[in-house]
């Protein structure tokens, strides 16, 4: 049965507000650019996947138009603030989040122009996506369910996970510090690498552990996160073993990540030059994700659960 016409024509306006919010974040990304605010992990293209692909999630979960428009504005504006801090961290300690911020920042603009109960769904979403919600919560804000995992299982996973950790752990002004206390000399080209190593491999087993226990993940999500977490699994033994084309891309990317400008993620993948099968099947998989082609892994993977 179609909507009524009043309905209708008040979605209308919700593609046009996508619209406008794609232009204000490209506006506010370019000035953090400007101000050296953007890294490897967050940028322009970090929220624009987020946004496609939490939009994905509602429509496969057989959300409204409505509520998959709502995850696009989400998923585009949730790291409108963001820094080169640890949030696991951050949290750890009872420090604002780049999360609170940018859902507070960012409330006073929605209120002006959305219903309450759509800038409550935003917000929620916003302000919580870096943690997972409950399996009790799970359906009850699809829109913020959209945008965690859209930011966790894809984001922060899969072989994209290898190239953007490694440049992120050059990036953090804490792991520089870190690797000065090591007794790392990051001119030094052999430093450099067993500081690659050392932080990524850290880095990684412990977002490997938090994806370990799949009693806390909802269910219908399980056989595309293991697909997911393959890849990190994968870049944790290549580096434990020493794989020349593993080590080799950890280093290039860390070395990266170090530079006062680095150039954007996107591109160093895409000019990154394998030299063995291990890190040419990363790069491959790495540009699927970037242009869109997990998409179809995930429809593939990810059912929706009976009602």
């Amino acid at each position: 049965m179609p909507a009524p016409k009043g309905r209708q024509k008040r979605f209308t306006r919700w593609p046009q507000r996508v619209e406008v919010m794609k232009r204000y974040m490209k506006g506010a990304f370019y000035e953090m650019g400007k101000k050296g605010q953007l890294t490897s992990a967050h940028n322009l293209g970090h929220v624009q996947r987020v946004s496609l692909y939490a939009r994905e999630y509602v429509r496969l979960m057989g959300g409204s138009k409505k509520k998959q428009v709502l995850a696009n504005i989400a998923g585009l504006t949730h790291d409108r603030f963001r820094d080169a801090d640890d949030s696991m961290a951050q949290r750890a300690k009872g420090i604002r989040t780049h999360e609170e911020g940018s859902a507070e920042f960012m409330r006073s603009l929605f209120e002006k122009r959305y219903g309450k109960k759509s800038v409550a769904r935003i917000h929620e979403a916003m302000a919580r996506h870096g943690s997972l919600p409950e399996l009790k919560d799970v359906g009850k804000n699809l829109v913020r369910d959209a945008v965690v995992f859209a930011d966790k299982f894809f984001e922060a996973n899969g072989a994209y996970i290898g190239f953007r950790r490694a440049m992120f752990m050059g990036e953090r002004a804490d792991l520089r510090k870190k690797a000065v206390e090591k007794g790392y000399d990051l001119s030094n080209p052999a430093d450099r690498q067993k500081a690659a190593i050392d932080f990524t491999l850290s880095e990684s087993k412990k977002r490997i552990a938090a994806f370990s226990d799949l009693s806390k993940i909802p269910e219908h999500l399980h056989p595309f996160l293991r697909y997911q977490v393959a890849w990190q699994e994968r870049l944790v033994e290549g580096l434990e073993k020493n794989n020349a084309g593993i080590v080799h891309l950890a280093t290039e990317l860390y070395s990266e990540g170090l530079k006062a400008n680095p150039r954007d993620l996107g591109e160093v993948i895409k000019a990154y030059k394998p030299i063995a099968e291990s890190d040419a099947a990363f790069k491959q998989e790495a540009l699927d994700y970037l242009n869109g082609k997990l998409v179809e892994k995930f429809r593939q993977l990810v059912k929706r659960p009976a009602s």
